[in-house]
């Protein structure tokens, strides 16, 4: 069997967890790397093994060397690239959020229904093991109907001012909120019908980034849960951790709670502070598997081509993500809750 073509579009972090798996996983080819900065682009073709460093992503996905494509880019200039190379018939896995609008959001899914390529979006917390354990508990009755429940994803400071050059274009509700919407839907296998929400700025804009300093989010879902949602960036950098991530939901017969922010089993006290370090999500390996439910997603877009098995998250999954998530702003905007149809 041939191995599935690959380019991988956005050389920065998670541009080399995707470049990294491809060229690891025997199913696959990793062809090409794109980025606008033709250093960053040599660097990952060099790094990850790649045959071709790309600088135009048009002339990537025109190649009829690459089969499939990954979208590693910021959140806000998906939607070109995407439709690109749907256009061009290729096969599409895309780092969330789809869109950050809904119009966006509505094209590509229309792009993806007339195409032949297959598109799935990268919301890896969908194999992350604890909330897999989740779902199955309240999808198999153990708690009863989930009543309502509270959701945190949130980063230190050190997000927004260092690690994202772009922060400023983008928001934690976007950067965060967008993994935390899918979770929700996918452990209640249900929909947001209704948001009320409430952000505040100062803190990031007082430090020249001029984006919002947290969302705290109400969503209520059609069969009747609530969950207050928490999305912030100006966390203290004294975390022993840069992203705090917790779940509970309470329900008739009992509460499920999951702490996915370090897994607690691994602590690290140095220079007077204590620091959680991950050791699921990405995982020591050999020298031709990958390990950690990070990675593991990104798998899963090769079954999905390679042995047309399902996608893990699919285009409707990411307008209804990109749908709530405008529905958030708009409820900030207006003050008022918004329906979502």
């Amino acid at each position: 069997m041939s191995r599935l073509r690959m380019g991988v579009i956005g050389a920065g972090h998670w541009g080399g967890n995707h470049a990294h798996t491809f060229n690891v996983l025997p199913e696959t080819e990793l062809v090409g790397v794109c980025d606008l900065d033709e250093g960053r682009a040599l660097k990952m073709k060099e790094t990850y093994g790649a045959t071709r460093a790309f600088t135009d992503y048009q002339k990537l996905i025109s190649s009829d060397q690459i089969d499939a494509i990954s979208v590693a880019t910021p959140d806000f200039t998906h939607t070109p690239i995407i439709l690109a190379a749907l256009k061009a018939d290729k096969h599409v896995l895309s780092e969330k959020p789809l869109a950050t609008t809904v119009r966006e959001a509505e094209e590509i899914a229309a792009a993806a229904a007339n195409s032949k390529g297959k598109l799935m979006i990268d919301f890896h917390n969908r194999v992350n093991p604890i909330l897999v354990q989740v779902r199955d508990m309240i999808q198999g009755g153990q708690i009863g109907l989930a009543k309502h429940g509270t959701a945190r994803l949130s980063n230190t400071t050190f997000v927004p001012f260092e690690m994202l050059s772009w922060a400023a274009k983008s928001s934690a509700l976007w950067f965060l909120g967008s993994h935390l919407v899918d979770v929700l839907r996918f452990i209640l296998a249900d929909e947001v019908v209704r948001v009320y929400s409430v952000a505040r700025s100062g803190t990031l804009s007082a430090g020249g980034v001029d984006t919002k300093d947290f969302h705290v989010s109400v969503l209520e879902f059609s069969k009747g849960t609530v969950v207050t949602m928490e999305n912030s960036w100006i966390l203290s950098r004294d975390n022993p951790s840069l992203v705090d991530f917790k779940i509970e939901f309470v329900g008739e017969k009992g509460q499920v709670q999951a702490d996915p922010t370090h897994n607690g089993g691994l602590r690290k006290i140095v220079d007077g502070g204590l620091k959680y370090n991950d050791y699921i999500g990405i995982t020591p390996t050999g020298q031709t598997r990958i390990g950690g439910f990070v990675l593991e997603s990104i798998a899963r877009f090769v079954d999905s081509v390679v042995r047309d098995a399902p996608l893990l998250a699919d285009a409707q999954d990411g307008l209804a993500n990109t749908k709530t998530l405008a529905a958030i702003e708009e409820s900030v905007a207006t003050g008022k809750a918004v329906n979502i149809g």
